[in-house]
């Protein structure tokens, strides 16, 4: 039995003893307390010290840190536009370099004149100015957190694309996940490669606001802590808020802020929130934002979807808008109703993107039979090949 699964149930069974759920009820209790008394002028005050360095990633409190927004009321007649993508990434055995993008949308009509449509677009990538971002040297390959970024532009030129179309006024353009283009922060991104993306994908947020169609994000079950961060930051005793100096571990003395540690925001707001109802909003402070446009920067808020909390994800032209703000908040609730706690059109959008194991399975025998045909020869490694053809 190649898990030893008696090590295992035992190593679960001292996991379980060690877990000390009233501890963590007692730092939630303490997190609420400092989400409803500390000042959030105070916060921003200390993260605007240039010399401030805090050792985590910390919301920006730009109204309040306990205010709830209840649910506005749903307009009769929308549009729910959603995108999402999979990808078939580069195989390494194969004598040609290629990857695969397949982005599914959905466009949903709710109202007096309900429609649907359902498609993806398919693309597969080969060139080398696409496979590459140094063609010329073959160097810095498509693939990993890069191909993440670029699949990320792709779901989002679907979006607006598959938008374009939609003649209903009262519309919402969802994407799953985060507006935030994180693997652009990556070592080794130079400013070339950062604007190769960052190009089309700010263009794909001009053309939407352009339209006057709110951009929303939606992340299920996050496990963000921004917002636990920026309470840490503002129980902090110290004058200037540099982690790496703690005066407090520097006497060997536990932080005030450690008792907000392994504390995500949904815990907090799972508690603050009643059903239906949003957080204020706070600007995020990723550092690959720097690079976004002013009215482009991501702002976020939590919502009770009623199943869960989830963290809602907005540019700034949207999250300084009243109504458009009031519209994302109705319609995804709207949305998590009908889908059993998860939007539907995220849902249909998923089912249009998926590329299934048959599929890929198929496009390595295309692939394979395309090169015999040309007398290239599709060598595995012995690694690979022991892999798919076991024997003992």
């Amino acid at each position: 039995m190649p898990l030893d699964l008696e090590a295992i149930a035992q190593a679960i069974h001292e996991m379980a003893q060690a877990f000390d759920g009233d501890e963590r009820h007692e730092r939630l209790e303490t997190a609420l307390e400092r989400l409803r008394t500390i000042d959030p002028k105070l916060v921003r005050d200390r993260l605007d010290d240039p010399q401030a360095h805090p050792g985590w990633l910390v919301a920006y409190p730009e109204r309040t840190f306990a205010k709830t927004y209840p649910l506005p009321p749903c307009p009769t007649d929308f549009t729910v536009v959603a995108a999402d993508g999979s990808s078939h990434g580069p195989d390494r055995h194969s004598p040609v370099r290629f990857f695969i993008i397949n982005t599914g949308y959905a466009v949903i009509t709710y109202g007096s004149q309900p429609a649907a449509e359902l498609d993806a677009f398919s693309r597969l990538y080969y060139r080398d100015e696409e496979v590459f971002i140094e063609p010329e040297h073959h160097t810095l390959p498509v693939e990993g957190a890069i191909l993440a970024v670029k699949m990320a532009v792709d779901e989002m030129t679907a979006l607006v694309d598959a938008t374009t179309a939609v003649a209903q006024s009262e519309a919402v353009a969802l994407r799953d996940g985060t507006l935030i283009l994180w693997g652009l922060d990556s070592p080794g991104i130079t400013p070339e490669v950062r604007e190769r993306f960052l190009n089309p994908y700010r263009e794909a947020m001009r053309r939407l606001r352009s339209l006057d169609i709110p951009l929303a994000a939606y992340i299920s079950y996050p496990n963000a802590d921004d917002v636990i961060n920026a309470l840490r930051v503002g129980m902090c005793p110290d004058l200037v808020v540099i982690c790496s100096r703690c005066a407090a571990r520097r006497a060997r003395r536990r932080p005030p802020c450690a008792d907000l540690a392994m504390l995500v925001d949904r815990f907090l707001f799972a508690r603050h929130l009643a059903d239906g109802e949003r957080s204020d909003i706070f600007l995020s402070r990723h550092p690959v934002l720097k690079y976004y446009e002013d009215d482009q920067k991501i702002y976020f808020f939590y919502l009770n979807v009623g199943d869960e909390v989830a963290r809602i994800e907005v540019p700034a032209w949207v999250a300084r808008s009243p109504a458009l703000l009031d519209r994302v908040h109705a319609v995804v609730y709207d949305q998590c109703q009908r889908g059993d706690g998860y939007p539907p059109a995220l849902t249909e959008a998923h089912e249009q993107a998926v590329i299934s194991v048959g599929e890929r399975r198929l496009i390595e025998e295309m692939v394979t039979r395309e090169l015999a045909d040309r007398a290239v020869v599709y060598i595995r490694s012995e690694k690979d090949r022991s892999k798919r053809l076991r024997g003992v």
